[in-house]
């Protein structure tokens, strides 16, 4: 494992400990042919604070564990078999080269298949996102008793909606959520006042639950409140601005 550098020099000076920096820190941080998870994530922890990385609100154990979700579909690294074990690929001791920003795509779209339901929309451009998902036990329930309408957690994330809500699962969660709706946009914060707004005057904020995101409701009308806001009637002018 390398020592530190000169925290002034640092690439990620000031920047956020995401999977993307974890998966260029990786070669320099971890030198044998086979490491341990557990060691990158305290390695590349210390070494990100120590020379004046940023504190992230990402899981750092998540964030590990995309970026070698990353670093594996680059071919980089492979599993060994044994628990949180890897082996790098074409080992050699002097020579580990990745550019990960380049091929973190090559997982987006596998990652979002394992997370959305069935018919799950995702629509907008920008490097945010409001996402909307649920759990299925609270449907399953809902179905069961006539209602088409469920709890569903409405957030947002300036850096997408993967890792954060990635970052929200473990003990707190009792299911893995199913992502149901996904509305990329540059600001994703004023998209989702809008929702918890309109959701909120309609009477659907579920007030004794853990937050204020959860709401009764259900995709389609999630949807349908982004694109009457976003979308003038056809055949209506726009208002004249009151002078």
């Amino acid at each position: 494992m390398s020592g530190d550098e000169n925290p002034a020099a640092y690439k990620f000076r000031g920047l956020p400990l995401t999977p993307n920096v974890i998966a260029e820190l990786a070669p320099q941080l971890m030198t044998s042919e086979i490491f341990r998870r557990a060691d990158l994530i305290e390695a590349v922890g210390t070494h990100h604070r120590t020379n004046g990385g940023a504190e992230s609100d990402a899981v750092l154990a998540h964030a590990t564990k995309k970026a070698l979700a990353t670093l594996q579909a680059a071919g980089v690294v492979e599993k060994t078999g044994a628990y949180g074990r890897w082996r790098w690929v074409d080992w050699d001791p002097d020579v580990v080269h990745v550019d990960p920003i380049e091929v973190v795509d090559a997982i987006d779209h596998e990652e979002v298949e394992d997370e959305l339901a069935a018919g799950a929309v995702i629509e907008g451009e920008g490097p945010g996102a409001v996402y909307a998902y649920y759990f299925d036990s609270y449907k399953r329930l809902a179905e069961a008793d006539g209602r088409d309408t469920w709890p569903i957690k409405i957030g947002m994330s300036s850096l997408g909606f993967r890792g954060r809500i990635g970052d929200q699962q473990g003990t707190a969660m009792p299911e893995r959520p199913t992502i149901a709706y996904v509305f990329r946009s540059s600001t994703p914060g004023k998209v989702e006042r809008l929702l918890h707004a309109v959701l909120f005057l309609r009477g659907r904020w579920l007030e004794d639950v853990p937050g204020s995101e959860w709401f009764d409701a259900n995709p389609p009308m999630i949807r349908d409140i982004v694109q009457w806001a976003i979308h003038e009637p056809e055949g209506e002018p726009a208002p004249t601005p009151v002078s």
